[in-house]
């Protein structure tokens, strides 16, 4: 699936187009699968079995906090 290039109009930015999009299912789908993948992350926790294990589920987790942080600014 090829991504079709943005137009030449003033480009909003994040709070904007967070704000614009926040009633929208398909927004709110999105959202919610990233809280469930944040979950599922902690739930990785359990079966870490090194530091290493360890330290990539914390950086996951660190991700997933802050998308939902730029996404929930605006709501």
């Amino acid at each position: 699936m090829e991504k079709e290039p943005m137009s030449n109009l003033p480009k909003p930015d994040l709070a904007t187009a967070v704000a614009s999009l926040a009633d929208r299912d398909e927004f709110r789908v999105l959202v919610a699968f990233i809280r469930e993948e944040r979950e599922r992350f902690f739930a990785d926790f359990r079966q870490a079995e090194t530091s290493n294990d360890v330290m990539k589920i914390t950086g996951s987790v660190a991700a997933m906090d802050e998308l939902l942080q730029l996404l929930e600014a605006g709501n």
